[in-house]
């Protein structure tokens, strides 16, 4: 079951900001769903979307039929993104650049699913859509990991490979599946300022990460 797209897209704001430890109040981060942290797939429609969007490809080339399943979380969210954002703010105003996952090219676990979310939501679109945040090597999986990456350790990793020459558009997306502390959205924004001090950035998720505190 697939989450239903709702009515508008939400912001982090003084309510929320706190239980995403990286982020400050004055980022400007935004979500469609939210996905209850240690629960299962089968927990809500949003958990079973977020774990067919991180399905690994070596597990698809185990049972091929899974790629159906993630392939429809791929564009289930990519109509949502599609919904929300104008055409007209796409292709004038906006530079999107994907979060890469935590593997990097040539290897069996690479998965460009953020890259071929935006693509398939601006189909047809003039989008500035730009790969251009890599790692120079791999690592965990901060979902998979009982030591996580830490923000000084994924910054020294990083880099913002942009070889087009052009100008960033005023305004620059960061998009990633899942808000959980902000890390990943907080080392694209020190990167995108060092290259443009002026521009304004914007996290944009799939979902928001919550403690269901019910047990």
């Amino acid at each position: 079951m697939l989450p239903p797209i709702p009515d508008k897209i939400l912001r982090i704001d003084e309510s929320t900001v706190a239980q995403h430890f990286s982020l400050g109040e004055s980022d400007q981060c935004y979500y469609i769903w939210e996905y209850t942290a240690g629960k299962r797939y089968d927990f809500s429609p949003t958990n079973q979307l977020i774990a067919n969007l991180k399905i690994k490809p070596s597990s698809i080339a185990k049972t091929p039929n899974r790629d159906f399943y993630k392939q429809q979380a791929i564009n289930h969210a990519a109509a949502a993104l599609r919904r929300f954002l104008p055409q007209s703010y796409t292709e004038q105003r906006a530079t999107f650049i994907p979060i890469p996952g935590s593997k990097i090219p040539g290897e069996t676990e690479y998965d460009p699913r953020m890259l071929q979310l935006l693509q398939r939501a601006f189909q047809g679109w003039a989008a500035d859509i730009r790969p251009i945040l890599n790692l120079t090597h791999s690592i965990p999986a901060d979902h998979e990991a009982n030591d996580r990456t830490s923000y000084d350790d994924l910054l020294a990793i990083s880099r913002l490979d942009d070889v087009s020459g052009k100008p960033l558009r005023p305004t620059v997306v960061v998009v990633d599946d899942v808000l959980n502390s902000g890390k990943h959205f907080k080392v694209a924004q020190a990167l995108i300022l060092e290259q443009a001090p002026t521009a304004e950035i914007r996290g944009l998720f799939v979902a928001r990460c919550i403690r269901d505190t019910c047990g």
